[in-house]
């Protein structure tokens, strides 16, 4: 392997090594792989300020299953490793990276907030979860939101009729 390509590798080992290991350690506590209680602490909300427009932000996406269909397809691929497939905060990697993820099968976890501002932590993340950003389309963003009301318990508006194809949104499976 030639030194560039090595520099490339250790580069991003230390990247991916620095996010992955953000395990915060507080006074006293006993280091990982000691006898230490193994579940997860409870961790703060999403320290983000959001700002009155993102709070008032209507969700343009009507709540259909056509869009709860396309927001749990893009959950399942993006969420679900820590979200759990059910929404239920049981992802395969909660006690690896001793996460608490909210359980979002009860619906006052996301009388919370409003679509604005769960859309507003889906783009902007934090330190425990990455954001979405520019990876997703904004039109993806308001599908979770819609597949997260959804999990809560929502019923869906039935659709009434075929959505126009610049709706739809393919993702792979």
């Amino acid at each position: 392997m030639s030194s560039k390509a090595l520099l490339g590798v250790l580069v991003f080992c230390l990247a991916v090594g620095s996010f992955w290991g953000q395990e915060q350690k507080k006074p006293g506590e006993k280091p990982s792989g000691t006898a230490a209680s193994t579940a997860a602490p409870p961790q703060e909300a999403h320290n983000l300020t959001l700002s009155a427009e993102d709070v008032a932000r209507k969700n343009p996406v009507k709540f259909t299953e056509a869009s709860i269909n396309r927001g749990k397809k893009m959950f399942t691929t993006q969420c679900a490793m820590c979200h759990g497939k059910d929404a239920d905060g049981k992802g395969e990697m909660v006690e690896e990276m001793k996460l608490n993820p909210p359980d979002f099968t009860k619906p006052d976890t996301l009388k919370k907030g409003t679509d604005g501002e769960w859309f507003a932590i889906i783009g902007s993340g934090s330190a425990v979860m990455p954001g979405q950003g520019t990876r997703m389309t904004d039109k993806q963003k308001w599908d979770l939101v819609n597949f997260l009301r959804a999990a809560g318990g929502k019923p869906p508006e039935k659709s009434k009729e075929k959505e126009p194809e610049e709706n739809i949104i393919l993702v792979p499976q």
